[in-house]
């Protein structure tokens, strides 16, 4: 608890505050008193949060979620407003530190404390899936040590069981640390990935450090995924139950009924007995949730479990895992470590994912890129179910200069230089192979929210909320023109290939004369419905933008198409459900690609006006597309930090790049295809990095 920062609420609905008690992903928490006296804990969302609809969405999800769980098992709900400007959630206050900062500092639990918090917790989620739900992020922070027993709180991410909508699965929610190997994988998580959580969460009690600890995130994923736990300093009888709830397989693991019958009773509350198999193998494609006490079968033959079991599973996957060069890019113990170019000698070899071939990866400025699938010989279809992340590439540079989140990012045509736009209202014009800034271009006075570079690279191109397009002189970062918007500013800007045109959208398409910056005309067949991005194909006959549909007005949520030089509407795609954010043309062809609130990328024939294909990404939503030079490589900016890879002939994913700390806003490949760029975050915890990475 800490006293309340300048700048934070005094009241929030009709709590008075008094101090803040943390802050997380979504929000601050603060303690308030209610007007009868009643101490309470107010989760307040962040105003840029609070704009995007999936974030109020997730947070009417945790208002709903708790309620149904309530009781004794979490901190109940006494007052909600997810409708306000700033939604806010109030639950009984909880005297009492995170299990985290318990173990942080006064050491780890042990004895009757420790099996105390293991039955507490698993009657906690007993009860959650009961209510049919999925809690899907338990980790340390996430469990209140009250007098009276653990709460399980922060229902951010809890899904019901039977969830359809197509965010329930294919995107990777929770803390990795603490997230079971189908939840890594993108697949569906249900009531066994609640229980991998537990065991994570059991052994951070008794040692004070996570099963699958190690210095990096792709460390600590290739644990996750390949890995036996570190259990060492488990006392038993409590080790034994840990081992088989962190089994990789999910229906190996017990469910909570049967981890709270053992508790109760260690000799009588038989838990199931997976094959070795079981403990050290990740299903090559996530198993679907299974209802909340199904109970997994074992094998015929399988003998009771015991401590010597689980030690002698645990030694033979490690001797297993460093016995497989085939499916590692590097041995496991250089992968563990902060890697170096020393550590990961790998020769690089091409991306060949399609047909089923294996994931060559390789050191990239130093960072290891770690291969998360195995090479089994499975094949990563079209028609699987969820999209697997394939490999974890870091990035090759991070570019550090802009004091905000960045919006927009635009490669140079001979790919020296990258333009970046950013929320401090500046453009930055850097030197990619050096690494530095070559030009800070100041003149806006809000928001950078689109740049773009003319095809003779002499121009830059900037867009702001304050109403203006500002055309700046690349080599010397002079400024040239002023055009005038409206009060909306422009979301998005495109050059024609020859050059001859510049369009801008939002509200609506407007064509400028690149030249001399005269409008040539207002496309105003959007209907109001909003466009977010705009995008020329590579004849130049066609200008398409994607509308967000926030009006409801027909065209909502479809693709539009023009003729630049008469301002004609030649086309509509429909089919999105939802918003869309971003487009691309795919050179080489007749192929466009689009993606928004859905999750999922349309691949269009555009001139049949025809969708071709779908891509269920697995990424949540989608505010970046781009595809490689050579058409063959889809390039996805997600809401879950990554930019994901897919092999545009197959759909197959060819890879995860990783690496910035908040939701990916813009994507570009280089002229060469050797680079992707990314710009990431919008919020006021926005990354304000400008990412590179290189793919070839």
């Amino acid at each position: 608890m800490e006293a309340l920062r300048p700048g934070d609420p005094r009241r929030i609905g009709p709590y008075r505050l008094e101090a803040r008690l943390g802050q997380g992903g979504m929000g601050r928490v603060f303690l308030g008193v209610s007007p009868g006296g009643r101490r309470v804990a107010v989760k307040a969302i962040e105003a840029a949060h609070a704009e995007d609809p999936a974030y109020r969405r997730r947070f009417a999800r945790e208002i709903a979620s708790a309620r149904r769980v309530g009781g004794f098992h979490t901190a109940q709900v006494v007052d909600a407003d997810p409708d306000a400007p700033e939604p806010w959630l109030a639950t009984a206050y909880i005297p009492g530190p995170s299990l985290r900062r318990l173990v942080d500092e006064r050491g780890p639990l042990a004895g009757d404390d420790l099996r105390a918090l293991a039955a507490g917790l698993a009657e906690g989620l007993a009860a959650i899936h009961a209510c049919g739900l999925v809690h899907r992020d338990l980790k340390p922070e996430n469990v209140l040590m009250a007098e009276d027993g653990p709460r399980i709180i922060d229902f951010g991410v809890a899904r019901a069981t039977d969830a359809t909508s197509l965010t329930s699965h294919g995107v990777v929610v929770g803390t990795y640390a603490s997230m079971a190997p189908e939840q890594v994988l993108a697949g569906p998580a249900g009531p066994p990935a609640d229980v991998f959580s537990l065991g994570c969460v059991l052994a951070f009690a008794a040692t004070g450090r996570g099963p699958f600890d190690a210095p990096t995130l792709p460390a600590i994923v290739h644990r996750v995924l390949n890995d036996a736990p570190e259990l060492g300093g488990v006392p038993e009888p409590l080790r034994a139950l840990v081992a088989v709830c962190l089994a990789k397989d999910p229906a190996a693991r017990p469910t909570v009924g049967q981890v709270l019958a053992h508790l109760t009773d260690p000799d009588g509350g038989a838990l199931p007995t997976p094959s070795l198999a079981a403990l050290l193998t990740t299903p090559a494609e996530a198993a679907p949730a299974t209802p909340a006490e199904a109970a997994p079968a074992a094998p015929a033959d399988a003998a009771p479990a015991t401590a010597t079991d689980a030690t002698a599973a645990e030694r033979t996957l490690a001797e297993r895992t460093v016995a497989r060069p085939a499916t590692m890019v590097a041995p496991a113990d250089a992968v563990s470590a902060p890697a170096t170019a020393q550590s990961v000698a790998v020769r690089r070899r091409a991306l060949l994912v399609g047909g089923g071939a294996a994931l060559a990866t390789a050191a990239l400025g130093g960072s290891a890129a770690l291969l998360l699938g195995g090479s089994d010989g499975a094949k990563d279809t079209p028609k699987s179910r969820t999209p697997r992340l394939v490999s974890f590439t870091q990035p090759t540079a991070a570019l550090a200069g802009h004091t905000q989140g960045v919006r927009s990012v635009a490669f140079s045509p001979d790919g020296r230089f990258l333009a970046s736009g950013s929320g401090d209202s500046t453009v930055i014009v850097w030197d990619v192979t050096a690494g530095r800034a070559v030009h800070t271009l100041r003149g806006h006075t809000s928001a950078v929210l689109a740049v773009a570079y003319s095809p003779d690279g002499r121009t830059v191109a900037s867009s702001a909320l304050d109403g203006t397009v500002r055309l700046w002189d690349a080599t010397t970062g002079t400024p040239r023109q002023i055009l005038p918007t409206d009060r909306y500013g422009v979301s998005g800007l495109a050059y024609s290939p020859d050059g001859h045109y510049l369009a801008g959208c939002n509200p609506d398409v407007r064509i400028w004369d690149a030249a001399t910056g005269r409008r040539l005309r207002t496309l105003t067949g959007s209907g109001n419905a909003g466009v977010d991005d705009v995008a020329f194909s590579q004849d130049g006959r066609t200008v398409a933008a994607v509308t967000d549909g926030f009006y409801k007005k027909a065209p909502g949520s479809s693709v539009l198409m023009y003729d630049p030089a008469t301002g004609r509407r030649t086309g509509t795609l429909t089919g999105h459900r939802d918003s869309v954010h971003a487009l691309a043309f795919v050179p080489g062809g007749r192929t466009l690609v689009s993606g928004g609130n859905e999750g999922i990328v349309r691949i269009w024939d555009y001139p049949s006006g025809r969708t071709t294909a779908t891509v269920d990404v697995g990424g949540g939503v989608i505010h970046g597309l781009a595809a490689t030079p050579d058409g063959r490589t889809l390039v996805v900016g997600c809401a879950d930090r990554t930019v994901r890879l897919f092999d545009l002939a197959t759909r197959a994913p060819a890879g995860t790049l990783t690496g910035p700390s908040s939701e990916i806003e813009s994507v570009r490949t280089a002229p060469d295809g050797a680079l992707v760029a990314a710009g990431s975050g919008t919020g006021s915890d926005a990354d304000t990095n400008v990412y590179l990475w290189k793919v070839r």
